[in-house]
């Protein structure tokens, strides 16, 4: 095996069809006056962008604005949510969540002396929550279906009921003000072949409700026990359901776009193998599909490079007379990052992303940096996918710059800020709303995904954390906007290729526990 065989240290071995990812020589600025001109000139744009936002937000939008800061804001308010939807949302037993509520409210007050309630929390919803504290153990099968209704109508805008007469009302709203949608139909985590065989088939019914026409889908959400160690036989495996699923969304009219997403790190080399295996069969040679890439893994730089040199290939080469399709690449900064914490220390592995959040946004732009120009973008589209506003004007000014700005889409989640959204589809033309969907016995996961994105948003260093009242000439502002530039300027400077190069012909070094700090 190579020496970056096992991308995490209880990875795949490399298919022998391809070399393990490694960045190539150009590493270099294809033209650094660009990348000044459009940093300098994403100041200014940014200012303006906020401005309008505030101008145009709605009463509801500005409840909605002040809700979601209030979750992020606040520490202990997150571990509340956390806790309620672990304890009160999941399980089956109204008896056993009603109990869990009233230990979790009189908990929360024991900790905070009174009103230990988060601020988020309206006087109406604090008063909710002690009222079904108190009769929740007394009349269980009535006051927990309400508990979990109220809960559903404070995130309810941030994910779609799949209920197909409900995505095509909401759907058809969206499209008529602009907005396009990557519809991501949420679950439990797969477990086995049964559960794995139910995702499959919501996935392809999915691709044929006639109001969808983009659709993400994880490889793990439909391959259940994928195993790390037989990267062959689990490329198989995998092969044999994204195929159908492809050759489905091929076949609708007009064809539904299909995005591979991943979460994991060890799902990289295994989607990026079936992704591009599968799309270079005859059948779908002629297909464009997209793929993900998270800037928080140092393996994502030598990862484009290969995704870019494939993709240029293959829409140079013609099967049957035609071209081949092209590739959406959807660049995000990462959502796993508790996760992979965990499975580090559980493993006494070296973290597999970067270990600051600067190295994390300095990538991020040195991939924008390296992509935006003609000649590697005439296969490829790009979604810039960040609520960081910096980033995303970033990248349409440098796509601009570069003439490829046709190229290039920015993405934001669904109802995280709708009036940014709305100021980012006036001033670009075009938005991408990633969007989740779950059906109604399955949204205990949604809650549960909708806080765990809020979670990852809440420490200090993201962007999303200040988002909410962040304004133009004030401290925060400034301070992220140094940030921006530091990026910007070392942008080429963070470390390329995999934390994890063990090769396993060798003796292991151990490693030294306290040199490895996994919370960062």
């Amino acid at each position: 095996m190579t020496a970056s065989d096992a991308h995490s240290a209880g990875s795949a071995h490399q298919p022998t069809s391809r070399p393990a990812f490694a960045p190539s020589q150009d590493l270099n600025s294809p033209d650094s006056s660009s990348v000044e001109r459009a940093a300098a000139s994403t100041m200014t744009v940014v200012e303006q962008w906020l401005e309008e936002a505030a101008r145009i937000r709605t009463k509801d939008e500005a409840a909605t604005t002040k809700r979601l800061q209030g979750v992020v804001a606040d520490a202990p308010g997150v571990a509340f949510a956390m806790r309620f939807v672990d304890r009160v949302i999941r399980p089956e037993d109204h008896r056993v969540a009603a109990g869990q509520l009233a230990a979790l409210v009189a908990a929360a007050d024991k900790s905070r002396g009174g009103d230990g309630l988060p601020d988020f929390l309206s006087p109406i919803d604090k008063g909710l929550l002690r009222a079904g504290a108190r009769l929740g153990p007394l009349l269980p099968g009535v006051v927990m279906p309400l508990a979990n209704r109220r809960m559903r109508s404070l995130v309810g805008h941030l994910v779609v009921d799949a209920d197909p007469q409900a995505m095509a009302k909401h759907f058809g709203h969206r499209q008529s003000q602009g907005f396009g949608l990557n519809v991501n139909l949420l679950g439990e985590a797969v477990l086995g072949e049964r559960e794995a065989q139910r995702r499959f088939d919501e996935a392809m019914w999915l691709l044929a409700q006639p109001s969808i026409d983009y659709v993400s889908v994880k490889l793990s959400s439909v391959v259940s026990q994928l195993n790390d160690w037989d990267h062959e036989g689990s490329r198989a495996r995998v092969i044999e359901r994204l195929r159908p699923l492809m050759l489905k969304a091929a076949e609708t009219s007009p064809p539904t776009f299909v995005n591979l997403d991943m979460e994991e790190y060890h799902d990289l080399e295994l989607t990026m193998d079936v992704f591009m295996e599968v799309l270079s069969e005859p059948e779908l040679h002629h297909v464009d599909a997209g793929i993900v890439l998270q800037a928080y893994l140092p393996d994502s730089f030598p990862a484009l490079q290969e995704l870019v040199a494939w993709a240029d290939e293959r829409h140079r080469t013609k099967v049957d007379g035609r071209p081949g399709g092209q590739v959406k690449i959807r660049l995000v900064k990462g959502a796993n990052l508790a996760m992979e914490r965990v499975d580090a220390a559980m493993h006494g592995w070296e973290l597999a992303t970067y270990r600051s959040k600067a190295d994390t946004d300095a990538n991020y732009k040195r991939c924008l940096d390296w992509l935006l120009t003609p000649e590697r973008m005439a296969a490829i589209r790009l979604g810039v996918a960040s609520h960081n506003l910096f980033d995303s004007v970033f990248a349409q000014q440098l796509a601009t710059e570069r003439g490829v700005a046709d190229r290039v889409s920015l993405e934001m989640l669904e109802g995280m800020a709708s009036a940014l959204s709305r100021v980012a589809l006036g001033e670009t033309g075009e938005l991408l709303l990633y969007t989740p969907a779950v059906k109604a016995t399955d949204f205990d996961v949604a809650i549960s995904y909708l806080f765990r994105r809020l979670e990852e948003n809440a420490s200090d260093e993201n962007f999303i954390r200040h988002l909410f009242d962040l304004e133009p000439g004030s401290e925060r502002f400034n301070i992220e906007a140094d940030k921006f530039t530091a990026a910007v300027a070392g942008r080429w400077d963070a470390p390329v290729g995999p934390n994890r190069p063990q090769n396993r012909q060798e003796p292991p070094t151990p490693l030294d526990p306290d040199a490895v700090d996994y919370r960062f």
